[in-house]
């Protein structure tokens, strides 16, 4: 899942309903060969680096540097997926 508004909620402070003119919306950049898990949730205005992969439920909050490995809630580097003894097929 990914988040693109940085302060989400249905309503404006007076209780009107929100329109396009209230959100504040921000790119999340994936670069090529990363790898998200399934159910995964990375926050709006973040990079996800090239060849990186994000663990199943992981929660990203921060930049996914280059070829890292991020797992957990919230998600930390665990590995380098250049490091790996496995081919993924």
């Amino acid at each position: 899942m990914f988040t693109n508004d940085r302060f989400p909620q249905a309503t404006n402070p007076d209780g009107s309903p929100q329109t396009e003119a209230d959100w504040s919306v921000e790119k999340t950049l994936v670069k090529r060969r990363a790898s998200i898990g399934s159910n995964a949730t990375i926050l709006c205005g973040l990079t996800v680096g090239e060849g990186a992969l994000i663990g199943a439920g992981a929660v990203v909050t921060a930049d996914v540097p280059d070829y890292a490995v991020v797992a957990g809630v919230p998600a930390r580097i665990v590995g380098d997926t250049r490091k790996t003894k496995t081919r993924a097929t």
